[in-house]
């Protein structure tokens, strides 16, 4: 797996859902892997004596069609071998379509003590079930600290490569229009601009600052959802693996959200 250094997703780990006809997760897995040149593992699980093979004459349809995808794999038990299968890959970045998020939620939460031991890998959640466009406005929510500039980092990465516009979305809470508060939006959109400086490394992004007010998952998923953006970047830290899928702020906001939504190890 990468470090938490590394903004590149070299090899991404795409769930299959048998039960999604467009397969989200496959497609946008797919158009990320094309702008950032990298391969996907298209990755399948099933029950304890499930059938599989009409599904494999599915998966081997997805594998001929994306040049992208440059491998299946297929196992028996519950969505918490994803972990061993990105694993096995190398897998830095796995992306999920909101069945199968739902699907792992209650499993993560449950605290199996025999789910693989996990490194860090981001995770993309898909909400769209169509073919993926691509990304034309990307919304980060980070905080302005060292851990939050990796966030941003990565935003900024995914910006670049989508030729994407990127907002810096700062939410304070019980924030009114007052003079005081009027300085304080102020500071912390200086802060904000000040924090992409140190990370753009002379990309060519277009970019912007917004301080806005309420509780931090609503107000990313109400903004972003006025904005039309197509993708969500937050962190999450203290979680390894998958489990960074269970970090409050970030659950919520997947839940609420109506784009695709990016969970980064900070």
């Amino acid at each position: 797996m990468t470090t938490t250094q590394s903004v590149g997703y070299h090899s991404i780990v795409a769930l299959y859902s048998p039960t999604v006809s467009e397969q989200p997760a496959a497609l946008r897995a797919t158009n990320v892997a094309s702008k950032l040149h990298s391969q996907v593992t298209l990755v399948h699980i099933t029950p304890s004596g499930s059938a599989v093979e009409a599904l494999a004459a599915a998966m081997d349809r997805l594998l001929a069609e994306n040049a992208e995808i440059t491998a299946a794999k297929s196992t028996q038990g519950n969505l918490l071998q994803l972990a061993r299968l990105a694993n096995a890959v190398n897998g830095d970045l796995v992306v999920l379509d909101n069945v199968g998020y739902a699907q792992l939620q209650p499993l993560l939460q449950a605290g199996d003590e025999t789910m693989p031991e996990q490194t860090e890998c981001d995770v993309l959640v898909v909400h769209a079930n169509r073919p993926p466009d691509d990304y034309r406005h990307i919304v980060v929510a980070a905080d302005l600290n060292d851990q939050g500039l990796m966030t941003i980092y990565k935003a900024v990465r995914m910006a670049k490569r989508y030729n994407a516009r990127l907002t810096l979305l700062n939410v304070v809470d019980n924030f009114t229009a007052g003079k005081d508060e009027e300085s304080a939006a102020k500071n912390l959109r200086m802060r904000g601009l000040e924090a992409f400086t140190s990370v753009i490394e002379g990309l060519e992004v277009e970019q912007e600052v917004v301080v806005t007010a309420g509780p931090v998952d609503q107000a990313v998923a109400d903004y972003s959802a006025r904005q039309q953006a197509g993708l969500i970047v937050i962190g999450s830290y203290k979680l390894e693996g998958l489990h960074i899928l269970l970090g409050a702020t970030a659950k919520r906001v997947i839940e609420t959200a109506n784009c695709d939504v990016l969970v980064v190890h900070e």
